[in-house]
């Protein structure tokens, strides 16, 4: 099974716990909605969305935004779920790996958003390359992702103990402009949960349990260690790096 398709599997067999266990992804959600209301669109957008996930920015922009809408995700499972949250026939949907878009046109859209699925992309600036060119003169993209300061905390559990961690490298907001000339804004919360064990159920609960690629994981003891080590309650950083592009 390739990185892609672990990633997939792991997404759809999340859909029923995900939406309870996403507060990060609502919350990054509501302010990309925000930032795309204040858009001037045509009328009648061409819009993608990449990485819909169970509908979180789908259902909080279609309605105000409409148009035609192709919604996407790498996993079958969630563009169900956001398929059946959707009044029938009130977009098209298809399976596609944002980082690879499938049958688009080049210049066709007027706008492409994605909510906290970036990450996922092997290459982000490559990935940010292509989605661009679909964008027709004037087009914008609007996406989130995740940038460094994002698990700080489980990082430095890890450090703490000597262990390597599993979590990716993500950029800074400044590196991601100099790779992309894109404007990027960053933007911190935390989110507290029970104790280790219950970030790491929340992660699992919402499909994202899967580590970088070539990551070894931690034996059973070592990971009681770098729970214990983040402590009762325990706080994680979310950093939402928003990436916009005009073309």
């Amino acid at each position: 099974m390739t990185d892609k398709q672990r990633i997939a599997a792991a997404f759809s067999a999340a859909v029923a716990s995900y939406e309870a266990a996403a507060e990060a992804q609502n919350l990054a959600a509501t302010g990309l909605a925000e930032r795309v209301a204040g858009l001037t669109l045509p009328p009648n957008p061409r819009v993608l969305e990449v990485g819909c996930g169970t509908g979180l920015l789908t259902r909080r922009l279609l309605p105000n935004v409409g148009g035609n809408w192709l919604i996407t995700d790498i996993a079958p499972a969630m563009v169900d779920a956001t398929r059946s949250a959707l009044p029938s026939g009130s977009a098209n949907f298809k399976v596609m790996d944002g980082e690879r878009p499938e049958g688009i046109a080049p210049a066709s859209l007027d706008l492409i958003v994605s909510n906290l699925a970036a990450q996922w992309f092997a290459d982000l600036p490559a990935a940010l390359t292509g989605l661009e060119r679909l964008l027709a003169p004037g087009g914008r993209l609007q996406l989130t992702t995740l940038g460094w300061r994002s698990f700080g905390e489980w990082r430095h559990a890890h450090d703490l103990l000597g262990l390597s961690c599993g979590t990716p490298r993500y950029p800074t907001a400044v590196q991601l402009h100099v790779a992309t000339g894109a404007k990027v804004d960053a933007d911190c919360f935390t989110v507290r949960y029970e104790d280790g064990h219950a970030f790491v159920r929340a992660l699992k609960a919402i499909g994202a349990g899967t580590p970088a690629p070539g990551y070894r994981r931690l034996s059973t003891g070592a990971l009681r260690q770098v729970l214990a080590e983040l402590g009762a309650p325990c706080t994680i950083t979310y950093e939402i790096l928003t990436v916009d592009i005009t073309a």
